[in-house]
């Protein structure tokens, strides 16, 4: 049957359903998951929880959730390559305790800034490296466009700059480029959504009980109560660890690592809006401008197309 290229912009013909279409659904509820993320991460150190209580949480709800899942996928999660489990386990303690110690030390609008919109330039870097992939003039472009919106963020106010901030902000960019490690490894894998969560959910879970156990980390369980978790039990719980886990596993194989991260860049937008009437941090004129430039360089690198580049594993 013969095969027709789509658009980064969706056809309105009788492909309204393609597989492209629906990757960018999934990557819209994503974004919408992402940014109440990156709002609960911000959320941890104002909480009587601490981070490993809210990180039990995270892994705790996926796994119970998606356990009866785990026989139908077990023989393709034995089969998988332990290298590849290794660089998704990275997305789960690894990712979430640089977020949450970054985030507990800038305002929520860096968080998601620097979380992902970061990524559009370690992701491309990785895919590179491992499958020769190029970027396009018009790309590199927007990527420097996004580069300069995170420069005028950090920089545009240097009398909010603090040794602190400073502290927080290399966190947040360590955790994105943990994340982008991670998107390889969703790329190389031959897994489904599920079966990443599972492996994801499981092994991080059982990794924070053993950490809580031996006092590793510090521990407020006793002070947990539904009122002051059910956001994270809705947000990083179900949100991220089942629903965006899933969603953007299912995306990547849609639209591709690269793109996948691009449009991921579009959450930080989301994430300052709401960080006014939930924390009443206010928009400086450099935070604007910096998120208004990031914006302009992901929604002109959507509308490229990528460079060809080898899909096999």
């Amino acid at each position: 049957m013969k095969q027709i290229e789509l658009s980064p912009q969706i056809s309105r013909s009788k492909d309204t359903f393609s597989p492209l279409l629906m990757g960018y659904i999934a990557m819209t509820l994503v974004l919408l998951i992402w940014s109440g993320f990156a709002l609960t991460m911000r959320a941890i150190h104002s909480s009587p929880l601490a981070t490993a209580d809210v990180a039990l949480i995270r892994f705790a709800v996926p796994f119970i959730l998606l356990l009866p899942f785990l026989p139908s996928r077990f023989q393709q999660i034995k089969n998988a390559r332990w290298s590849d489990i290794m660089l998704i386990l990275l997305g789960g303690l690894p990712f979430f305790f640089l977020a949450a110690y970054g985030a507990s030390k800038v305002p929520t609008a860096y968080v998601g800034n620097f979380l992902v919109g970061t990524q559009p330039f370690f992701v491309p870097t990785l895919l590179y490296l491992v499958y020769r992939q190029t970027l396009t003039k018009t790309q590199g472009a927007a990527l420097s466009l996004i580069l300069i919106g995170i420069m005028v963020m950090t920089f545009g106010d240097n009398q909010t700059l603090s040794n602190t901030m400073k502290d927080g902000l290399l966190f947040l960019i360590a955790a994105s480029m943990v994340w982008a490690v991670y998107t390889i490894g969703l790329k190389r894998a031959t897994l489904d959504p599920i079966a990443v969560a599972l492996i994801l959910s499981a092994i991080s879970l059982v990794i924070t009980i053993a950490m809580m156990i031996f006092g590793f980390v510090d521990s407020h369980l006793e002070q947990a109560t539904l009122q002051n978790s059910f956001a994270f039990i809705l947000v990083q719980g179900v949100g991220v660890g089942v629903l965006a886990t899933t969603g953007y596993t299912y995306a990547i194989r849609q639209l591709g690592a690269a793109r996948a991260a691009v449009m991921g860049s579009l959450s930080p937008v989301l994430t300052a809006l709401l960080a006014f009437p939930i924390f009443g941090e206010s928009l400086s004129m450099p935070i604007i401008v910096g998120i208004s430039l990031t914006t302009i360089g992901v929604l002109l690198s959507t509308r490229t197309k990528p460079a060809a580049h080898k899909e096999n594993n």
